[in-house]
C-alpha cells in the first residue's frame, strides 16, 4: 500500500508540473512549442493537441515579424576591403577579415545558446552559384549535390512544397530558369547578379529578369535589407529551429551560415529563433541576408564532407533537398 501511495503521489506531482509547464503563468515553453510546431508543415497538430485555437492565435499575435518591403539595392555593395589597418572594430570583424591573401574562404565555428554554428566567409562572390538536382520531382542529399557540381563549399538552398513536392518560387541556375512556380506571384527570393551582388526581396519572375539575376532560389523571410534588420516582435513567430542563411556584407564578402539543432535524435528540433539569427548576422556585418530552408534541411558541406550535424533522424542526418548554394 505504501508503494502504491508513493506511486500515486509521484503521478500527481508530475501531472502538476506538466500542467504548470503547459498552462502556467510562465509562457516561455508555451511560446516555444506553439511557434515551433506552427512553422512546420507536418507537425502543426502538436500545438492543437495541447492548446485551443484562441490560445494559438494569441501566441502568434505576440510573436511575429514585420516583413521587409522592397528589394536590396545592388549599388550599395562596394567590393574590396583595406586590410592594412589591423585595428578591427570587433573580434567578429577580425574573424572575417584576418585571412591569408590566397585564402578563398574561411570557416568560422562558434556556439550560440548552446548550439554549434558554422559560418563560411567567401571572398569572391562571383564564384557563388545556385545548384539544383536534375529531376526536381525528386530529392538528393547535399553531399551528392556538392559532388555533382564540383562545389568547394555548399549549403542547402530553397524550399519545396509538401503537397506537390516541387520547389517554392524560382530555381535559376547560371541564367537558366529550371523552375518557376508562377510568373506573376512574388516570392521571397535570393539572387546574384553576374557581378556577384546579392539581391534579396519579394520578387516575381519579371523582376528577376529585370534585375539581371543569373542565380536565384526562393525561401524566406528576408532578414536584412540594405543594412536594415527586419523588425521582430517576441521571437518572430517562427519557432526554434536549425537555420540556414545566405548573406552578403557591404564589402561584397558572402556569408554561408548554418546553425545546428539537436542531432539525429527525437529530442526535438533545437536551434535558434529568428531574432537570434539577427544577433549573429549583425555581429558579422551582414548588409543583406535571407533565411533559407531550415529544420532537417539545414546542411553544410566542405570539400565533400558534411560539416554540421543535421537533425534528420531517418536518413543518416541529411534530408533530401532540391537546390543548394555552392562556392566553386
Amino acid at each position: 500500500m505504501k508503494l502504491i501511495t508513493k506511486l500515486f503521489i509521484f503521478i500527481d506531482v508530475m501531472a502538476i508540473i506538466c500542467f504548470s509547464i503547459f498552462y502556467g503563468p510562465w509562457d516561455k515553453f508555451r511560446n516555444y512549442l506553439i511557434t515551433t510546431a506552427m512553422e512546420t508543415y507536418n507537425h502543426k497538430y502538436i500545438a492543437h493537441i495541447f492548446y485551443s485555437k484562441n490560445m494559438i492565435q494569441g501566441v502568434l499575435e505576440n510573436n511575429y515579424m514585420e516583413e521587409i518591403t522592397g528589394e536590396s539595392d545592388p549599388s550599395m555593395i562596394t567590393f574590396g576591403v583595406t586590410e592594412e589597418n589591423k585595428n578591427y572594430e570587433s573580434v567578429y570583424e577580425e574573424e572575417i577579415l584576418d585571412h591569408k591573401e590566397d585564402e578563398e574562404y574561411k570557416l568560422i565555428k562558434f556556439k550560440y545558446n548552446g548550439f554549434s554554428c558554422y559560418l563560411v566567409a567567401i571572398y569572391d562572390s562571383k564564384r557563388v552559384h545556385a545548384a539544383a538536382i536534375s529531376n526536381l520531382n525528386k530529392g538528393k542529399i547535399l553531399t551528392d549535390i556538392a559532388k555533382d557540381n564540383n562545389a568547394i563549399v555548399a549549403i542547402n538552398g530553397g524550399g519545396y512544397t509538401w503537397d506537390t513536392y516541387l520547389p517554392k518560387g524560382f530555381v535559376l541556375t547560371d541564367g537558366n530558369f529550371r523552375y518557376s512556380a508562377s510568373s506573376s506571384k512574388k516570392y521571397p527570393t535570393a539572387g546574384f547578379t553576374e557581378d556577384g551582388v546579392l539581391v534579396v526581396g519579394s520578387l516575381n519572375k519579371s523582376q528577376v529578369k529585370e534585375k539581371k539575376l543569373t542565380q536565384a532560389l526562393s525561401f524566406g523571410p528576408v532578414l536584412i535589407s540594405n543594412g536594415k534588420s527586419v523588425k521582430i516582435v517576441g521571437h518572430g513567430g517562427s519557432g526554434k529551429n536549425p537555420r540556414t542563411v545566405l548573406a552578403q556584407r557591404k564589402d561584397g564578402i558572402v556569408l554561408f551560415l548554418v546553425v545546428n539543432g539537436y542531432d539525429q535524435t527525437w529530442k526535438g528540433r533545437g536551434g535558434v529563433y529568428l531574432d537570434d539569427l539577427l544577433v549573429i548576422l549583425e555581429r558579422y556585418g551582414a548588409y543583406n541576408a535571407i533565411n533559407m530552408d531550415g529544420g532537417s534541411s539545414t546542411t553544410m558541406v566542405i570539400d565533400g564532407k558534411l560539416v554540421n550535424t543535421p537533425c534528420e533522424p531517418q536518413k543518416n542526418g541529411q534530408d533530401f533537398i532540391k537546390s543548394a548554394w555552392i562556392f566553386k
